[in-house]
C-alpha cells in the first residue's frame, strides 16, 4: 500500500504527496498503514474483545475507542501507541476494497465478520451481475467441486468482480491459487441473494456446486 498524505490546504487523505499544489504532509507511511489496516480488520471483524471494544448488532465501534483499545489494550499496544483516530480515519477513507463504513463518529467492517460475533447488517441486492469470482487454493477444489461453496465460521461466502482481486484474496491462504467463475443468474435460480458489500465485494449465503461454471489460473 501506499503511504498516507494529508493536504495542508484542504485537509484531504490523499495518497499523492502534493495536493492543491503543495506538499502534503505525510501520517502514514506503507509498513504502519498496512499494520494498522490489519489489525482494524481483525478488531471489527473477529475480536473486538481483544482490545476492549464495545461493538453493537449491526458492527458499530467507537473511532475514539478503537484508537484508544489499540494504543492501551490491545495485547501488542507498546506497538501502536502512535496510532491517533486520524489514522483510522484515513486507513477506512482510502481502502482500495472498501472493507470499511465511517458514520457520525463510528466505524465498522461492511463485511467478513466471524459467525460468532452475531453482526447483522443490511446489505443492497446485487441484480446485474453477471459473472463474479472466488480464489482459493487448489486442495480445497476437490470438496467445493461436490458440496459448493460454503461461508464455513463467515457469515457469508466473499465473491469478487474480477478475477484479480480474487486471485489476491486467494494468496492469503497458499500459493496454489485458482479462481472458481460464479454464474451469478444461476445463483439467483436457486432462491439465493446476491448482496452488495462494497464497490468490489459480493457476498452470498452460499454458491450451488452447479453454478461454478469454470475453474480458472491465476497470472504468475
Amino acid at each position: 500500500m501506499k503511504p498516507i498524505y494529508k493536504c495542508r490546504i484542504c485537509g484531504a487523505y490523499v495518497e499523492d504527496p502534493m495536493h492543491c499544489g503543495t506538499k502534503a504532509e505525510m501520517i502514514l507511511d506503507s509498513s504502519r498503514r498496512v499494520a494498522l489496516s490489519k489489525l482494524m480488520s481483525f478488531l471489527l471483524r473477529h475480536d473486538p474483545s481483544a482490545a476492549g471494544l464495545s461493538m453493537d448488532r449491526e458492527g458499530w465501534v467507537s473511532i475514539k475507542e478503537l484508537a484508544e483499545g489499540i494504543r492501551s489494550r490491545w495485547r501488542n499496544a507498546s506497538l501502536y501507541r502512535w496510532v491517533r483516530e486520524e489514522h483510522i480515519v484515513a486507513i477506512a477513507l482510502l481502502d482500495p476494497k472498501g472493507r470499511f463504513e465511517l458514520r457520525d463518529g463510528m466505524i465498522r467492517a461492511r463485511y467478513g465478520h466471524n459467525k460468532r460475533l452475531c453482526v447483522s447488517i443490511k446489505y443492497p441486492k446485487d441484480v446485474n451481475s453477471g459473472y463474479l469470482y472466488h480464489g482459493t487454493v487448489r486442495r480445497n477444489l476437490a470438496s467445493i467441486l461436490k458440496e459448493g461453496i460454503k461461508p464455513m465460521n463467515r457469515h457469508y461466502v466473499h465473491l469478487t468482480l474480477n478475477i484479480d482481486d480474487a486471485c489476491t484474496v486467494g494468496k492469503r491462504h497458499g500459493d496454489d491459487v485458482v479462481v472458481l467463475l460464479v454464474d451469478a443468474w444461476c445463483v439467483r435460480s436457486q432462491g439465493i441473494d446476491i448482496l452488495i458489500a462494497s464497490r468490489q465485494v459480493r457476498l452470498v449465503s452460499y454458491v450451488p456446486p452447479q453454478c461454478i461454471k469454470r475453474v480458472l489460473s491465476c497470472k504468475a
